[in-house]
């Protein structure tokens, strides 16, 4: 086996997460590489696709917070990239007027003073004419939010790190991970390499990275829908904001390459990240398109493509940001559960913290491993 000269940190999956963990790293100096399973923005996890969305609005403080600071960084991220990553369309959920969700999320706008409209379900329609929402519906329009253009995210950041002095590997399996003295030695197929630290986003795949913790971790399969609509003018990102659907966790964006995206969230059963089905079941193409119908009716609605994906879902539905509990050189951040793309860039941020300074100033015991003994 080829032994090779010792990094700073080695970060182990180049998802979202990972990435920006290896262009946090360089930001701070430190020799990092890189280590991905398959190709550079491959579809086999969760982090490919033309768009992600980005929203402040959730029912919970902590991550409403953590949404406002990663925006910070995206932006900045922006500038040194030299290209537009974040499109600040605004979004748009609605709901019955009963539903408890809706009014949690307006709640911690309130606290938060973040920007927001309630609007009855025809003032929704009148300024935003792709929707047909009755009397029976209430909306929140909420401006600051929008859409990341993930592709180019996850590009930015690798690029960047790599122009800063960090390497990849792709198409390069990581086998086992030791302690040796006070480091680590990943093992890599026929390469052993030495790190002062790891940091292990290995996505779907994060179980079996950690087998020794035994994580309560869940892979679905989930899928995406993109349609061909009549009227092009009224679903483009000028007209139409992000929108989510409370009653049926249908969200959408507006048009991006001519194509109107439209998926359920957290719809999907429980897979093998190294079997699956990729492709999109019919009966949920169907299913997306009586959506439209019902909600948007103008757009006449023709499905033209597809994609599935996977979410790595923790039973609480929080996030896992942490040491390893037996081995100190070892961080660990997974289980995003579906939403965790738009934090990317601040989790990578914080990650860097715990290899560099040991501690982050973040509030992350919430994200911590021991809640799950």
């Amino acid at each position: 086996m080829k032994k090779l000269s010792q990094y700073d940190c080695i970060v182990v999956g180049l998802g979202a997460m990972g990435s920006a963990a290896l262009y946090q790293l360089m930001r701070r100096g430190v020799r990092a590489l890189g280590i991905e399973q398959f190709s550079l923005g491959h579809d086999r996890g969760s982090s490919h696709g033309r768009t992600r969305v980005f929203r402040t609005a959730y029912a919970d403080m902590v991550y409403a917070k953590m949404a406002g600071e990663a925006l910070s960084r995206w932006k900045q991220l922006e500038v040194r990239a030299g290209q537009k990553l974040v499109e600040m369309v605004g979004a748009l959920s609605f709901a019955d007027e009963d539903n408890e969700h809706f009014r949690q999320v307006n709640a911690v706008h309130d606290t938060l003073q973040l920007p927001y409209e309630v609007l009855s379900g025809r003032e929704a329609s009148r300024r935003f004419d792709a929707f047909s929402l009755g009397d029976d519906i209430v909306a929140c329009y909420a401006r600051r939010n929008g859409f990341l253009h993930a592709d180019r995210c996850l590009d930015a950041m690798q690029t960047l790190a790599v122009q800063g002095g960090a390497e990849i590997w792709e198409e390069t399996g990581v086998d086992r991970i030791e302690m040796e003295g006070n480091g680590v030695v990943v093992h890599a197929g026929d390469r052993c390499v030495h790190a002062s630290h790891v940091v292990i986003t290995a996505g779907p795949w994060l179980g079996r990275s950690t087998t020794e913790l035994n994580l309560p971790l869940k892979v679905t399969r989930e899928q995406k829908v993109y349609f061909d609509v009549a009227a092009p003018d009224r679903f483009c990102a000028r007209r139409l904001p992000v929108f989510a659907h409370y009653d049926t966790d249908v969200y959408g964006f507006p048009l991006q390459d001519a194509a109107l995206k439209l998926a359920v969230d957290h719809s999907g059963y429980a897979v093998d990240p190294d079997q699956v089905d990729r492709t999109v079941d019919r009966s949920y193409i169907k299913e997306l398109t009586a959506w439209l119908h019902r909600w948007m009716p103008t757009a006449a609605p023709r499905p033209v493509e597809s994609s599935v994906c996977l979410y790595t879902t923790t039973p609480d539905l929080d996030f896992i940001i942490d040491r390893h509990p037996a081995m100190d050189h070892v961080v660990i951040a997974g289980g995003f559960s579906g939403h965790g793309f738009k934090f990317s860039i601040l989790v990578g941020d914080i990650v860097a913290d715990l290899v560099v300074d040991g501690a982050t100033a973040h509030p992350i015991r919430r994200f911590g491993i021991g809640r799950f003994q």
